[in-house]
């Protein structure tokens, strides 16, 4: 079941973040989603992930243009420390936006909600929260085997218990009891030692309101992201409707692009015939003109778009597939799927301003909403840094098979 993971705006391969993610995606990939979809051999699985970004908008002053604040000069000055402590003050805000304003309790949650939504919610947040340094790949770990004993302990006594655990001791008991699904101690097992600490700390924070210094940092660390964001998914955006090209003679853009999704395409064997094709955000958008004009050859039996703008451009009518006429009728007179596509799951948050629902302008396609659990700045790139995304992803799939 090959995958083929088109990327959306702003990656670049120099940035760590680029080639972190796309290690901690290939992880979940295999770990969570594979899986419960029949997979045997997850590692054997083949994974692509076409690079595009290069190819991106550049900007001939460095991004000059970009405003500037004295707050942005002052969180420059701050130590390493600090700015780590204003990721985890970022993600502790959004972590409180979804599950409660005034703090949350994991053992309130699992009563309120259930035991398999704070489970979730301790792993989001290790994965939200890892540094540089971290080892993501024992993190999944840990996830992989709080999954397994939440599904053989829907609602354990412990974790409903009245009053409930503080959220320190709520994930000691928890790494205890999934002990052993590992081997031995679950903390040294899982190679997590030192960081175990560091998680504690941050699902302490949960239960306050994030009044400290680090918090006026977050703020204007967002202000900085968020612009810095911004000018490359502009700039993205234009410079591939520009250089995109046509059937004939396909803009360098998307040629790493169509070569995967070829080769992907002739992975697929008897048993094991199933292309699944994952585009986020722009890479939607990319995907979708591929498939209906570069190379409509192409059969991809799922085709998932991930915070994607793919119904926007089509009203615009910004596909080279595109017709200018517009619907007698826009609330019955929807354009089909593309032929060469057995399934569409279309996701999205409406947190996540650059994310689009499908259904209102094709037939075939069917709209999912999901929590990322982040705000405005962090929703749009927030789904795949959740495991829970994968599980919930790979409950969809099965729904109907992938």
């Amino acid at each position: 079941m090959p995958i083929v993971f088109v990327h959306g705006v702003n990656n670049r391969v120099e940035d760590s973040d680029y080639n972190e993610g796309v290690r901690r995606k290939t992880s979940l990939l295999r770990a969570v989603l594979a899986p419960p979809l029949g997979i045997l051999s997850p590692k054997d699985m083949l994974i692509e992930f076409p690079y595009w970004g290069g190819e991106g908008a550049k900007f001939r002053w460095n991004q000059a243009s970009l405003p500037s604040a004295q707050d942005d000069v002052e969180m420059l000055a701050l130590g390493s420390g600090d700015y780590h402590d204003a990721i985890i003050e970022l993600w502790v805000r959004e972590a409180q936006f979804q599950y409660g304003e005034q703090g949350v309790n994991l053992g309130q949650l699992s009563r309120d909600r259930s035991f398999s939504t704070a489970v979730d919610l301790i792993w989001d947040t290790a994965v939200a929260t890892l540094g540089p340094n971290d080892n993501g790949s024992k993190i999944i770990d840990a996830y992989i085997a709080s999954a397994a004993y939440a599904r053989d302990n829907p609602a354990p006594a412990w974790a409903l218990r009245d009053p409930p655990l503080k959220n320190d001791e709520f994930l000691g008991k928890l790494l205890q009891e999934i002990a052993p699904f590992v081997t031995g101690n679950a903390v040294e097992s899982l190679g997590i030692g030192n960081w175990f600490q560091s998680l504690r700390e941050t699902l302490s924070r949960l239960a306050r309101a994030p009044i400290n210094r680090a918090s006026s940092v977050a703020v204007g660390l967002g202000r900085k992201s968020i612009h810095l964001a911004a000018s490359r998914f502009l700039g993205d955006i234009f410079v591939y409707l520009n250089t995109r090209g046509t059937a004939a003679n396909s803009g360098k853009i998307l040629e790493d692009v169509i070569a995967k999704l070829r080769h992907a395409q002739a992975a697929k064997q008897p048993g094991d015939d199933k292309l699944i094709v994952i585009g986020h955000s722009l890479g939607g958008v990319m995907t979708y003109d591929i498939l209906t004009h570069f190379a409509p050859d192409i059969h991809v039996d799922v085709l998932i778009t991930v915070g994607s703008q793919v119904a926007l451009f089509e009203e615009m009518t910004l596909y080279r597939n595109s017709k200018p006429e517009f619907p007698i009728d826009p609330g019955k007179d929807r354009l089909p799927k593309p032929a060469n596509v057995t399934r569409w799951l279309n996701v999205y948050d409406t947190n996540d301003v650059f994310s689009f629902r499908t259904e209102g302008v094709f037939q075939g396609s069917v709209d999912y909403r999901f929590d990322t659990g982040y705000g405005l700045a962090g929703a749009h790139g927030g789904y795949f840094n959740r495991p829970s995304f994968y599980k919930r992803l790979a409950v969809r799939l099965n729904e109907v098979g992938p």
